[in-house]
């Protein structure tokens, strides 16, 4: 079963979220627009680096750590970490009289800074996920986000503005990895193995294109809206597109870090047939998560705004966030469960196919749209983008490895949201505005239709899991 898992790393990126999320609040009543806008295009070119350079190290390691626990792959994943910083430090010379002077040295130097601190910290932690050790990789990632809160808010009242927040992230990403080091435990790292490093290559590096195209689909409208709207669009935009992505990709990423390695050993130990059966279970429970979520969201995204953000972002974030919601859940599908079957074929080019046709598909419909209809155009590219991306992912997978079709699981699933959206909508016509308590009502609403229809039928086998945590004996003898 994937769920015990699945609830074990929810635990595990829920704080960290949970910390990411008031951050982003907190960032609203401390800086301008403008100044936000600077960080959103700082964090979209650090992503952007770290795709292009690094992806293929920590799918590597995500990839070939997770089939055996006694394999240790750190030397093979430290001599690639190493080589591609030089190689960065080569380039960045170039880079700087490329772009320069539409981009400042300061906002090249700081998201160069935080892509390597950035991809240290992810490549240390695909080691403790891969291990199934949900407990130091919680530890982990709580400390990173209570660090970058920190920092952050030290640096911005220091007056450090939007540029000082990007160097703080990266400071809670480097200072977080050093502090995590096992000096006293860890095993001494083996010989270098030139056949591992081979394989990482072969396998990493064209999954690294389909990286390097997911993350520019993810930083293409943010940048776009930039260079069309300015600073302060980049961030009304940048703000709710982080709200989606903090939120639905805390519940997607809880899945994938229990789903990937389990299928990946079940793929390994006992063969396709048994390694369906996972991803039936992992389909259902991704829809169980953020399907709920996305269409509370959409329904509540005045109230949301208006109750927890800055004034100056109110009116813009809460048009923008029921498009980018439905457009994040799109976007998880694709990232987090249809992209497992070209991992498992290791057919990287069929992956690179995919998120390459959905940056086509984005950046075909991004600046026609942005320029007819101003951010809800922009918002509208990438939910139409996304959503066709799940038509071709269902497409190119039949050439990888064939996914399951878990019919009942989404009729469960659409069931309990229907019962979820009734609710919210009644108890946001007796709200009738903003506020707090409006907001807690409809939350509380939803969530307790959701759960209610969730035991009722259910979900993603939570009823049958609870009720073996509680009478074990009597479930075994059934």
């Amino acid at each position: 079963m994937i769920s015990p898992y699945a609830l074990i790393y929810l635990v595990a990126h829920m704080v960290p979220a949970i910390i990411g999320f008031f951050a982003l609040i907190l960032y609203t009543h401390l800086l301008s627009p403008a100044e936000y806008g600077i960080y959103v295009i700082g964090m979209s070119m650090a992503g952007i680096i770290a795709a292009m350079f690094f992806a293929w190290v920590r799918l590597s390691v995500s990839r070939y750590q997770a089939r055996s626990p006694e394999l240790d792959l750190r030397a093979e994943a430290i001599v690639a970490y190493g080589a591609t910083v030089v190689i960065i430090a080569c380039l960045t010379p170039i880079l700087l009289l490329i772009v320069r002077p539409n981009i400042g040295f300061g906002l090249v130097a700081g998201s160069l800074f935080l892509s390597l601190s950035l991809t240290a910290f992810e490549i240390s932690q695909e080691f403790r996920r891969a291990q199934l050790n949900p407990l130091r990789f919680t530890i982990i990632a709580v400390t990173r986000s209570s660090l970058a809160l920190t920092l952050g808010y030290v640096v911005i009242k220091l007056g450090g503005g939007g540029l000082g927040l990007l160097v703080a992230i990266g400071a809670s990403f480097l200072i977080a990895n050093v502090l995590s080091f096992p000096r006293k435990t860890a095993k001494p790292l083996r010989l270098l193995s030139v056949e591992y490093l081979a394989q990482f290559i072969r396998y990493g590096l064209p999954f690294s294109l389909g990286a390097l195209a997911i993350s520019l689909h993810g930083a293409l409208d943010r940048l776009g809206v930039a260079y069309l709207l300015g600073q302060s669009g980049a961030g009304y935009y940048g703000l709710a597109a982080d709200m989606t992505r903090q939120i639905l990709n805390l519940l997607a990423g809880s899945v994938a870090s229990a789903m990937f390695p389990i299928v990946f050993r079940s793929f390994t130990a006992t063969g396709a047939t048994a390694t369906r059966e996972r991803l039936k279970e992992g389909a259902e429970l991704l829809l169980a998560l953020i399907t709920p979520v996305t269409v509370w969201l959409a329904m509540s995204a005045d109230v949301v705004a208006g109750t927890l953000l800055g004034a100056e972002f109110q009116t813009s974030v809460a048009a923008l966030l029921p498009l980018l919601v439905i457009g994040r859940m799109c976007g998880a599908i694709n990232q987090f469960y249809l992209q497992v079957s070209f991992q498992l074929a290791e057919k990287p080019l069929l992956q690179v196919a995919h998120d390459s046709l959905i940056l086509v598909l984005n950046l075909a419909l991004l600046f026609p749209l942005t320029l007819a209809f101003g951010l809800p155009g922009t918002a509208a590219a990438v939910l139409i983008a996304e959503a066709l991306g799940i038509l071709i992912g269902i497409w190119l997978s039949r050439k990888a490895f064939r996914l399951p079709f878990n019919g009942w699981g989404m009729a469960r699933v659409f069931a309990s949201t229907a019962l979820l959206a009734g609710a919210t909508y009644v108890a946001k016509t007796t709200a009738g505005g903003q506020g707090l308590l409006a907001l807690l009502s409809m939350a509380g609403a939803g969530g307790l239709a959701y759960a209610t229809a969730a035991l009722l039928f259910d979900v993603a086998g939570i009823r049958s899991s609870i009720a073996a945590f509680l009478w074990p004996r009597s479930v075994a003898a059934e």
